[in-house]
């Protein structure tokens, strides 16, 4: 399948706080069902152990549910995060606000534009799940850049991967989740996405060596790239 971008719905200014919430809660269930926030632990657990708090970064973070499991899951392992979430859509971060308060996880949030913003500090791990797909090959560069120049220790991103399959699958679950919205940007997300070797090759336009990208269920992969 061939790259196509065609500009999201959720990614509009316009969109109405309702449908953006709808929209929320239905990536909230994709992310659920496609295991993100497991793919992102499987690459922060070795980093991890009871001694020290680690500070992650959950970048894009949209509803936030992908930090708060890690949250969950940190509690689970005993092992100390100092987790927060940020994106450019106020919306967005009001609507992770309220759901990290109603399961009890202390969370930081803050608004962050990728493009004018300076470079968040004060990280050891900075990770973000299924947007890098929503950025052209330049601006996924730069997203690059800037994450890898704010991890002191390791950078894990994890999005999808372009194919056919992939498309039907998003279409399919689209439907299921009744948002017009999912409905719509779904199926371009996956037309948008990147294949596992054009993210090589960002990686490394990004100036970003020994990057790891591995393949994950269902149709993901997960790059990560540690500070030497």
């Amino acid at each position: 399948m061939k790259q196509k971008r065609i500009p999201e719905v959720m990614d509009s200014p316009d969109i109405a706080p309702e449908s953006h919430h709808r929209a929320l809660a239905g990536l909230e269930r994709i992310n659920f069902w496609s295991n993100s926030a497991g793919i992102v632990w499987s690459q922060l657990e070795p980093l991890l152990d009871a001694t020290r708090t680690v500070r992650v970064l959950d970048v894009a973070t949209g509803g936030g549910d992908v930090p708060v499991a890690l949250w969950k899951l940190s509690r689970e392992a005993g092992v100390n995060l100092d987790i927060s979430g940020c994106d450019k859509s106020p919306v967005a971060i009001e609507y992770a606000k309220a759901r990290a308060e109603a399961h009890g996880a202390a969370i930081r949030w803050f608004t962050w534009n990728l493009f004018t913003d300076p470079v968040p500090q004060g990280y050891d791990v900075i990770v973000s799940s299924l947007f890098m797909h929503h950025l052209d090959s330049e601006q996924a560069v730069e997203f690059l850049k800037k994450l890898a120049a704010g991890a002191a220790t390791r950078l894990i991103v994890n999005d999808l991967r372009r194919s056919t399959a992939g498309w039907m699958l998003a279409l399919g679950t689209a439907c299921v989740l009744r948002s017009r919205v999912v409905l719509i940007d779904g199926p371009r997300s996956v037309r948008a996405a990147y294949t596992m070797p054009e993210a090589a090759e960002l990686a490394a336009r990004a100036g970003l060596k020994d990057v790891k990208i591995e393949p994950r269920f269902p149709l993901r992969f997960v790059m990560t790239w540690s500070r030497r």
